[in-house]
């Protein structure tokens, strides 16, 4: 008798546990529904109920806590309408915490109607009814402040929590597109999601999410967000990713709409063309190319890349002058014009370490000397017009620091090495 008067006292321990916390989930609830609501105090105590096994998993809790955070943010809307001061992070962060609340509490909400025996009611159809009390007021609200999640990805952004506000602005641009948005007459132009993947991706990125950024990029551009800068920030995510397929892909989808202006994305497909052994769609690619902008000086250059991939140095050397006679300011072409006499000196100078006295001196001096003095002014052209990320610039002042040094100029090869 004194085991079973144990146990009774424990079950209704346990029984008064599990009723204390719906009573509190019941006092939170008319806490933030109170002429002065204190949703601090409500936050703090709703908490337990999130864990204990009586309440975790009902549908109530979650609702609760979720008009908990959006009444919040509402109340610090309210004060920032009347220009009070208020924290922008926390309306967010009610936010992004509120609509959780609700999302957790949609699926609990969603429960089988059952017969007397247990078994599940069936419709006409055939399919199992289900029973809700909370999901029509919660979609209710969600829908409500649909662009409060766009204001709130704002505040994470300017707050540099660039993970919430990838969240934030991807809720809002889910919901334009959702069922819910058509149902509920929820009518986003297709520009402003565009716009908005568009931010999100930025955060993404600044959140180094490269993946997550590739992907909203290129959400932003389907919805018709076509900017350059849609393809190249997404390019840019890709080469961060190494992500090479990625790259060739967005290269490839800009090409039409910014091929003419930028030489980048042909430059990408005729360099996965010429991985690929592919020169002749190369070459038709770019004949095409030049065909349209003749006076692109990049294109010619690009041209005599593929000729020297093939192993054609002389006849890529027509093209790479063709670019600086175009634009005599072109840095690229000025280095690879530089860089095929550099490379034929270095050949003839290899071969004049064949020969030894005069031969020598004759070699080095008739064979060597006039192909450096040809290749310097182009390299330092280059030098001189290449911007610092120019991915040659390393290459051409080490060139340079080779030629003075043969040529006895010290002076030029210390500035050559320090600057």
């Amino acid at each position: 008798m004194k085991k079973l008067g144990l146990l009774l006292v424990g079950t209704l321990l346990l029984s008064g546990n599990a009723f204390a916390q719906k009573s509190v989930v019941d006092a939170v609830n008319k806490e933030i529904g109170g002429y002065q609501p204190n949703f601090a105090s409500a936050r703090e105590k709703i908490k337990p109920a999130f864990t204990n096994p009586e309440t975790k998993d009902d549908a109530r809790t979650w609702f609760v806590a979720g008009k908990t955070e959006f009444g919040a943010y509402d109340h610090l809307l309210g004060q920032l309408q009347l220009r009070q001061e208020v924290n922008k992070l926390d309306m967010a962060n009610a936010m992004l915490d509120g609509y959780k609340y609700f999302m957790t509490a949609l699926p609990l909400d969603s429960v089988v109607e059952l017969n007397k025996d247990g078994s599940p009611k069936l419709d006409k159809k055939g399919n199992k009814k289900i029973k809700t009390k909370y999901s029509k007021d919660i979609v209710g609200l969600i829908v409500g402040h649909h662009n409060d999640f766009n204001v709130a990805g704002s505040y994470f952004y300017d707050a540099k929590e660039y993970g919430k506000s990838y969240e934030a602005w991807g809720i809002y641009c889910d919901l334009a597109e959702s069922p819910l948005a058509k149902a509920n007459k929820l009518n986003v132009p297709d520009t402003i999601v565009g716009e908005t993947r568009f931010y999100q991706a930025i955060a993404a990125w600044q959140g180094e999410n490269f993946n997550a950024a590739i992907e909203a990029f290129a959400k932003a551009r389907a919805k018709g967000y076509v900017k350059k800068e849609a393809f190249d920030y997404a390019m840019a995510c890709a080469a961060s990713a190494q992500n090479n397929e990625a790259i060739i892909a967005i290269a490839r989808e800009a090409y039409p709409l910014y091929g003419k202006q930028d030489t980048q994305y042909i430059s990408i497909m005729i360099n996965d063309f010429i991985n690929n052994s592919k020169f002749a769609e190369a070459t038709a690619l770019l004949d095409e190319a030049i065909a349209a902008n003749p006076t692109n000086a990049e294109f010619y250059d690009v041209k005599g890349s593929l000729f020297e991939n093939q192993g054609d140095a002389d006849k890529a050397l027509e093209f790479f002058l063709k670019s600086i006679e175009l634009n005599p300011d072109y840095a690229k072409g000025h280095f690879d014009v530089g860089r095929y006499y550099y490379n034929k000196a270095l050949e003839a100078r290899k071969k004049a370490n064949d020969l030894k006295g005069n031969e020598y001196q004759n070699a080095i001096e008739n064979n060597v000397k006039p192909l450096y003095l040809q290749a310097l002014p182009h390299l330092e052209k280059a030098y001189e017009k290449a911007d610092d990320v120019a991915d040659f610039k390393n290459d051409v002042r080490h060139a340079l620091q080779n030629i003075y040094y043969f040529l006895g100029d010290e002076e030029k090869q210390f500035i050559a090495i320090i600057s």
